[in-house]
């Protein structure tokens, strides 16, 4: 509920459709449509497919994917933020997810392609996470794709502190990502001091831990997760112009027909 009443809080009050995602930093209209690019590409996404976003917030990043699909749906657990998502226009059916997660109203077997994209800063542990899988991938047709993303990551985290190359890195992306280090230390810290100050102008309570690193999930058990229910995982990261490509990666997940 912390972070339901947070939401709640900066539907209300924060004037500025960039903010209310609650990331730090904001999400500009420019990089909703660099995410939305990149989702596309990694979903594989088609004019004739069936959409959930699930978590959709307002909607900013939605939007840019209803254009290239044939049905889109969002889905979120804040009223405020579905009316404020309403408001944004767009050709998007909206649902209330229960807070529960698992009392979701939405039809099983009923989305060819499942986006669930940084919700799980929101989780603290792994059965958060096993909890939020189930409810993916319940509701996904047979033969769909799920994508889990902007995932915390414990081996991503632990590469970025220590200079090490990850196993999905070639040379020149790892040197690109250690030449960017200085740079995302110094953006996150100032991100969060400006994000922090704002919503104390606004008389926001921030959930406990907001702005500190999230220590990130470990992607052998989530992978297991997905693997469980019949999934085929590929584990990618993301473009290093991304806010969280240091920390974070995307989960694509594909079912058999």
């Amino acid at each position: 509920m912390q972070w339901t009443n947070f939401f709640e809080s900066l539907a209300e009050l924060e004037t500025d459709d960039e903010f209310v995602t609650g990331r730090p930093g904001g999400l500009t209209a420019e990089l909703a449509s660099l995410i939305a690019d990149d989702i596309s590409t990694k979903m594989e996404l088609q004019s004739s497919d069936t959409l959930l976003d699930f978590g959709s917030g307002i909607g900013a990043i939605t939007r840019s994917l209803a254009t290239r699909v044939g049905a889109t749906t969002a889905a979120d657990a804040t009223k405020s933020i579905i009316d404020r998502g309403k408001a944004g226009g767009g050709d998007i059916n909206w649902v209330q997810l229960d807070d529960s997660v698992t009392g979701s109203p939405l039809a099983s077997d009923s989305f060819k392609k499942v986006l669930s994209y940084s919700n799980a800063p929101t989780f603290t542990t792994h059965t958060e996470v096993r909890e939020h899988v189930e409810a993916l991938c319940k509701v996904v047709a047979p033969g769909g794709t799920v994508m889990l993303g902007d995932i915390p990551d414990r081996e991503r985290s632990g590469q970025w502190d220590s200079g090490e190359r990850g196993r999905e890195e070639n040379r020149t992306v790892w040197m690109g990502r250690l030449e960017r280090r200085a740079l995302d230390i110094e953006r996150d810290e100032r991100n969060v001091a400006s994000f922090t100050e704002r919503f104390q102008g606004l008389g926001i309570e921030v959930p406990g831990g907001f702005g500190e690193r999230h220590p990130g999930f470990d992607r052998d058990i989530v992978t297991r997760m997905f693997v469980e229910t019949g999934g085929k995982v590929s584990v990618v990261t993301q473009p290093l112009n991304f806010p969280n490509s240091h920390i974070c990666v995307d989960y694509i997940v594909r079912f058999g027909s």
